[in-house]
């Protein structure tokens, strides 16, 4: 519901029933140094403006936005975030106020609603990688991969951790700061010059001493190529049962081998893709799933079925591992809350689509970025970085900066792609390209121009 500022009156009656006399009283513990009073100015903040003046200033400042979805905007970037098809009845139910206003179910029984939502979600998401259980969310990918790594950590009682250096960075410099504190060894996985991808003797070598917690290989990984999950996996899984974790991009998964058919024993990725639009960066949605051996380690909230008293269906929350109920100290996580209204965006994404609308989408992005690529290595001075499949994203060695390619493509409402020298995944003349289903032919070709003028 909106909200309503209170009276003076209901203050007062609010003040009486706590036994305070003023407002100020409430803050008596904070030192008085720290408080700001009303004599004090607020130095260097403008003059007020007036409700016209402030919609107009707001506006002014809205135009500066490029969306997505604006018209005339062809997006082609990718690291991460992409630019899906929303179907309209997302933001039509998610935008219920039963599901806007709510914040997180801390008692089971006060939100079937919610719960219930949550349990179809972690249902999709196994059915989306192939494991056994999943989790109520989490905050996003590299969390999620962190997280894992942890559980891996904890369930196994090793203290090495092997992670490909073709796992997006960012999620690298989060697992690197979960370890940080902790007397763990983090290694990182050399890929091939060639091909982009983490070789199977790279991973036998490190696995060497024998004391390897996991494994952690992204798939399609930050160039956007296909890594070998299976025969990498089957390698950790060795004599040393080393935990396999898979980081995916749930789009794939209706058009490529799942998580778990692959082997993983864990797997972490990011659901902004499951029907959450590219927002300034979030909030956005961690996937985690595992296999079931390993369900009473996971982290965050597990939502089961049951029957009450009567025999009627109900959700509560089966598992609740964090550290601010019972478990404390002893919590596998401190996962602190979920990403409730994304989730429920992800369950109503994938129940709109179904199996078959999952796999003509990731369909639709395979085939139109291979078309990209094709059109863009027909301009002289352009090449793909490498030689391995990829799956809607790829790198262009390109004979100009990306920079510029990218300030160029501002100017014709187009978003060529990220600089990798930015992103921290190759050098300053490399372009990473990402194509979805909403891409046309027409975009596409229009990208290729701009290539061709920019060279």
């Amino acid at each position: 519901m909106d909200y309503v500022q209170i009276t003076k009156p209901q203050r007062r009656a609010m003040l009486d029933a706590i036994g305070v006399d003023e407002v100020e009283d409430l803050y008596a513990n904070l030192a008085d140094e720290y408080r700001l009073k009303e004599s004090v100015t607020l130095e260097g903040l403008d003059n007020g403006l007036s409700e016209l003046e402030l919609i107009d200033r707001l506006d002014e400042m809205a135009r500066e936005n490029r969306p997505t979805g604006a018209s005339g905007w062809s997006c082609f970037l990718g690291g991460g975030a992409y630019d899906h098809f929303i179907p309209t009845v997302v933001d039509h139910l998610a935008g219920h106020g039963a599901f806007l206003t709510a914040y997180t179910p801390y008692q089971a029984e006060a939100s079937q609603g919610s719960l219930q939502a949550f349990f179809e979600f972690q249902t999709q998401v196994c059915r989306l990688t192939g494991l056994g259980v999943a989790n109520a969310s989490l905050y996003e990918g590299a969390t999620a991969v962190a997280e894992a790594v942890v559980m891996a950590l904890n369930t196994t009682g090793k203290r090495r951790v092997l992670v490909a250096s073709t796992v997006h960075p960012h999620y690298r410099q989060v697992v690197h700061t979960h370890l940080s504190d902790l007397p763990v060894e983090l290694i990182e996985l050399p890929a091939c010059a060639q091909t982009g991808t983490i070789e199977i003797g790279a991973l036998a070598t490190a696995l060497g001493p024998g004391d390897t917690a996991c494994v952690v290989v992204q798939s399609p990984n930050v160039h956007g190529l296909i890594e070998d999950w299976s025969e990498l996996f089957a390698a950790a899984h060795g004599e040393d049962k080393t935990l396999a974790v898979a980081v995916f991009n749930p789009i794939a998964c209706g058009l490529l081998k799942r998580p778990g058919d692959c082997g993983a024993d864990i797997a972490a990725g990011e659901g902004q893709p499951l029907g959450t639009p590219m927002q300034y960066g979030g909030p956005y949605l961690g996937l985690f799933a595992a296999r079931q051996s390993l369900m009473r380690k996971m982290p965050g909230r597990l939502v089961g079925q049951t029957t009450d008293n009567q025999g009627q269906r109900g959700y509560c929350l089966t598992l609740q591992t964090r550290e601010q109920h019972i478990r404390g100290a002893k919590a596998t996580s401190n996962i602190c809350t979920n990403q409730g209204l994304l989730a429920l965006r992800a369950t109503i994404y994938m129940s709109t689509m179904g199996q078959s609308g999952l796999r003509e989408a990731a369909s639709q992005c395979y085939h139109k970025a291979h078309h990209a690529a094709q059109q863009i290595t027909g301009i002289e001075g352009y090449s793909l970085a490498y030689a391995g499949s990829f799956f809607n994203e790829f790198v262009v060695n390109c004979p100009v900066p990306a920079a510029r390619i990218i300030e160029l493509g501002r100017e014709r409402s187009i978003g060529p792609g990220l600089d990798c020298a930015s992103l921290g995944t190759g050098t300053d003349n490399q372009l990473l390209v990402a194509v979805t289903e909403k891409r046309t032919a027409a975009q596409i070709g229009a990208l290729a121009e701009l290539l061709k003028d920019a060279s």
